[in-house]
């Protein structure tokens, strides 16, 4: 049988053909380097896919009022959540260390680990969770609730130092997706500071 040799044809003038080559050259050129973008950036995907099953990363809790705080251990929410029929947290409570101004504390976490900060005299509470974000750059997520019930027990969120206060009232959330070692900072309904919050790579900080 006779051996056929497919051959793409240019029927344009050849200085139309080669001015298309060179364009396509060009195409393909800027998608590879796109290509390599995404896989740079496929590192940050297999951490936070790490973040679901291991305790490879850690939050930092800083308390930055003037009243000493009780960080606790709520248990991991599931894929289904706490809201749900039935939850896995079992309504048990870790106390990972009571912080006196300016002390901070370190813990390994996982997605949908929650957790909850009040304060000594129980007036100021928030709790917050962390969850998977849908953002290559900011893999993680956090949502911060509200549980205190007085109409004036307002939470102000502080992002980073441009961004506008963000309130949530009682029964209210805020969420933020974030990159590593970000802070995220908590304030009372006076303005006063009370607690910030990141999440490291044991590994960049050691």
């Amino acid at each position: 049988a006779a051996h056929r040799t497919l051959s793409h044809c240019c029927t344009l003038p050849s200085d139309t053909c080669c001015n298309e080559a060179m364009r396509r050259i060009l195409l393909l050129a800027a998608l590879a380097a796109a290509d390599d973008h995404i896989h740079a950036s496929h590192a940050d995907i297999e951490l936070a896919r790490d973040f679901r099953v291991d305790k490879h990363h850690k939050i930092i809790v800083s308390n930055i009022g003037d009243e000493d705080l009780a960080f606790y251990y709520l248990g991991n929410e599931g894929n289904q959540g706490m809201e749900h029929p039935e939850p896995t947290w079992d309504m048990s409570e870790t106390l990972c260390a009571v912080l006196g101004p300016d002390e901070e504390a370190g813990r390994f976490v996982r997605f949908r680990d929650s957790f909850v900060v009040r304060s000594a005299d129980m007036k100021w509470r928030v709790r917050f969770h962390i969850i998977p974000s849908r953002f290559i750059e900011q893999p993680y997520g956090i949502t911060f609730s509200n549980p205190m019930l007085e109409s004036n027990s307002v939470i102000e969120l502080k992002h980073h130092d441009d961004a506008p206060v963000v309130p949530f009232g009682p029964g209210g959330q805020s969420s933020r997706a974030i990159p590593h070692g970000h802070r995220l900072e908590l304030r009372d309904d006076s303005g006063r500071p009370r607690v910030a919050v990141e999440v490291h790579l044991p590994d960049e900080d050691e």
